[in-house]
C-alpha cells in the first residue's frame, strides 16, 4: 500500500512540474518569441518599400495600408501560394489579376509573373484595392472585407441584413471576414507609427526647429520658397493609373451600386480569395 502511494506521488510531483514547464514555455512563447515573429514580418514588407510606396501612389491610395494587406496575406512573401491558388505577396487570385492587368494596360500576366514580379503584384493589388474603396465609398474595412471574401459575397451579406453596419453589428466578434479586415487596419497603424514606409511630413514644427538649429549653428542655407511650399503641401498627389471604365455613381455607402447576380443568372466573374479559406457563413 505504501508502495503505490509513492509511486502514485510520484506522478503527480512529475505532473506538477510538467505543468509549470508548460506554463512557463508559453509565457516565453507569448512574450519573446511571438513579438519577434511578428516584427520579422514587419521588417521583411518594409524591405518592399519602394514598390509598396510606388504602387501605392500609383492607383492613390495610402501605402500603410498596402503594406497591411502585405503583412497579412503572405507576411512580406512574394512567393507565397495558398491552397485555394492566390499568389504571390498580395495574394492576388489570377483572373482577378489579369482583369486589374487589363484596366492597367499591362500585358496579360502569367502565374509566374505573380509569383516572380511583387511590383507586379503590388501594382496589380493596389489597383484592386483602389477599386474596392471607391465601390464601397471609402470605408476601408468593407473594402478590406471585400478583398478577403470577394466583393460579391460582401454585397449578399450587405443587401441580406439592408446596409453594412448592420451586417457589422450581427457578425462582430464571429466573422473570420471581418475580423481580417481589422487586423489589416491594426496593421496599418502599426507601419504608420514605425514610419518606415512613409516617413513623417516635414511640417511647419518641425521644419522651424531644424531651421533654429541651423542657425544658431550657423549652418542655415539660403531659404528658398519654393522647396518650403512644396514640404509643407497637404496636397494627396492625384492618381497616376488609369481610371476605371464605368466609376460608380452611387451616393448611398450602405449598399454598392453594382446589381448583384438575380438567383439562377450569372455568377460574378472570380475575385481574390484569402489564403485561409473562410467560413461559408459571413
Amino acid at each position: 500500500m505504501g508502495r503505490r502511494r509513492t509511486k502514485r506521488d510520484a506522478w503527480i510531483h512529475r505532473l506538477f512540474w510538467l505543468g509549470v514547464l508548460g506554463l512557463a514555455l508559453w509565457f516565453s512563447f507569448e512574450r519573446v518569441v511571438r513579438p519577434t515573429m511578428s516584427s520579422a514580418g514587419y521588417r521583411r514588407v518594409e524591405t518592399y518599400r519602394e514598390l509598396i510606396v510606388a504602387a501605392a501612389g500609383e492607383a492613390g491610395i495610402d501605402a500603410n495600408l498596402l503594406a497591411g494587406v502585405a503583412l497579412a496575406e503572405s507576411s512580406g512573401r512574394p512567393e507565397a501560394v495558398s491552397s485555394a491558388g492566390a499568389l504571390g505577396m498580395f495574394q492576388l487570385m489570377l483572373p482577378t489579376a489579369r482583369e486589374r492587368a487589363a484596366l492597367l494596360r499591362l500585358p496579360e500576366p502569367s502565374r509566374d509573373d505573380l509569383l516572380r514580379d511583387p511590383a507586379l503584384n503590388g501594382r496589380l493589388a493596389a489597383n484592386y484595392l483602389r477599386w474596392l474603396l471607391r465601390r464601397y465609398s471609402g470605408n476601408a474595412e468593407a473594402a478590406l472585407c471585400a478583398y478577403n471574401a470577394g466583393p460579391g459575397r460582401v454585397d449578399g451579406w450587405i443587401r441580406a441584413r439592408g446596409s453594412y453596419d448592420a451586417w457589422r453589428a450581427e457578425r462582430a466578434g464571429e466573422s473570420a471576414v471581418l475580423a481580417y479586415a481589422q487586423k489589416v487596419l491594426h496593421f496599418r497603424d502599426e507601419f504608420a507609427q514605425r514610419a518606415v514606409i512613409v516617413p513623417p511630413p516635414v511640417g511647419p514644427s518641425t521644419a522651424q526647429g531644424a531651421k533654429s538649429q541651423a542657425d544658431e549653428a550657423g549652418t542655415a542655407p539660403p531659404q528658398n520658397p519654393k522647396s518650403s511650399r512644396a514640404l509643407n503641401s497637404s496636397v494627396d498627389p492625384e492618381p497616376t493609373g488609369p481610371v476605371d471604365p464605368a466609376p460608380d455613381k452611387a451616393q448611398n455607402p450602405a449598399l454598392p451600386p453594382p446589381a448583384l447576380p438575380t438567383e439562377g443568372g450569372p455568377s460574378e466573374p472570380p475575385k481574390h480569395v484569402d489564403p485561409a479559406p473562410v467560413p461559408s457563413g459571413p
